[in-house]
């Protein structure tokens, strides 16, 4: 992105100041496409030499962690398991006087905190991490005042919080430290972007089948008796419920309100005309008015109804972990798991699982490039899976 910043930038001085005529537009072209090459294959070298060089070269960052116990053992165990090989721990210290091991996971104890001064002056160390109990303050504030003499970088460990709660780092609130557990998925420009792009998209779509949604409403007043909308409560953002239009599919006197009964293959429910809309996803068009009115997005996970099951009559929300995780954003027509053959009747608690990490996946990689992929795979999930 930066790289073709720069190119666009050199490109308009060079066209503002009626110089480009005096450069080769070939030779132009093979620099800017060899010099991404070139820095492309030159960070993966360095990548791969990085992570090949063997731990105790001067590529490694060495690490001494003060602090035997538990806290410190679930550490070193971590770090272990790291895929980063460029670390290297060169030894744990310790200042109690019993109960202290010789080594821990292969890595040996080599003294206390007095001998860590000593051991500072003589080898290179990156970091020491302190990794004893947070209300240990006292033994905190003792270490944090020995070692802030030495010329090393000083961390405290949480690993003992990470363990129970997801830690995305650290930042501050005005002059508060503050740890940051999760983050609300769109916000500051992403939350402009996002509205901007409903709206138009959700506009330009109304606008183009408004034609195609008037005569299958008349159709739907031919087949059956009844209303041609079906208004049903279901999930959107923030957990609330928010009525989500469709067009009515099922007889008046057999449709489920509440969402809790799965509509099944061949379903007797259903209309004749219901069938084919269905098939086709049209009954969902009238969601582009939620949209507009601000309930739901075009792209996002889809809205359950508050009382959907997934498997054998288990409630989606108490049959899946982190299920109301995907509510964090507002819910779309369309979404990744949609696109990825996840559609249509939830009768395994294994889909309704596969269903939630897609629709998370999405929270966590949104961008407008991904919406705009969802949607042009929406209409080739049409074809290929109609729904029933």
């Amino acid at each position: 992105m930066i790289w073709s910043i720069l190119v666009s930038a050199l490109l308009f001085i060079a066209f503002i100041g009626k110089i480009s005529q005096s450069y080769s537009r070939g030779w132009t072209s093979v620099w800017i496409v060899a010099a991404v090459g070139m820095q492309l294959t030159g960070r993966c070298l360095l990548e791969i030499v990085t992570q090949r060089s063997p731990q105790g070269s001067h590529l490694a960052r060495n690490i001494v962690i003060v602090g035997a116990g538990e806290d410190g053992q679930q550490l070193v165990a971590k770090l272990q398991r790291s895929k980063d090989k460029s670390i290297a721990i060169l030894g744990i210290f310790d200042d109690r006087k019993s109960r202290i091991p010789r080594t821990v996971n292969g890595v040996s104890v080599l003294g206390t905190s007095d001998d860590l001064l000593r051991f500072a002056r003589q080898v290179r160390i990156d970091d020491v991490i302190i990794a004893l109990p947070l209300d240990a303050e006292r033994r905190l504030k003792t270490l944090f005042e020995k070692l802030n003499g030495v010329a090393i970088d000083l961390r405290l460990s949480v690993e003992p919080i990470a363990e129970r709660f997801q830690i995305r780092g650290m930042s501050y609130i005005g002059s508060a430290p503050v740890l940051e557990i999760a983050d609300r998925p769109l916000k500051h420009w992403r939350a402009v972007t996002k509205w901007l792009e409903d709206k138009f998209l959700a506009a330009l779509l109304l606008f183009a089948f408004a034609p195609l949604m008037a005569i299958v409403a008349s159709l739907i007043k031919v087949d059956s008796r009844g209303p041609v909308l079906f208004v049903q409560q279901r999930f959107g953002l923030n957990n609330e419920a928010i009525p989500v239009l469709k067009f009515r599919t099922m007889y008046v006197d057999r449709g489920d309100q509440s969402g809790g009964q799965r509509t099944v293959q061949h379903d007797p429910r259903v209309t004749r005309v219901g069938r084919v809309i269905r098939a086709l996803s049209i009954d969902e068009l009238p969601q582009l008015i939620n949209v507009l009115r601000g309930e739901m997005s075009v792209v996002g996970p889809r809205p359950h109804p508050i009382a959907m099951k997934a498997g054998e009559g288990v409630l989606y929300s108490d049959a899946v972990a982190r299920y109301f995780h995907r509510h964090r954003v507002k819910p779309g027509i369309t979404g990744w798991a949609q696109v990825n053959r996840l559609r249509g009747e939830v009768d395994t608690l294994a889909k309704a699982r596969d269903r939630v990490v897609h629709d998370l996946y999405y929270i966590e990689h949104w961008s407008p490039w991904l919406d705009l992929k969802i949607l042009l795979k929406t209409i080739a999930t049409v074809i290929r899976q109609p729904a029933y």
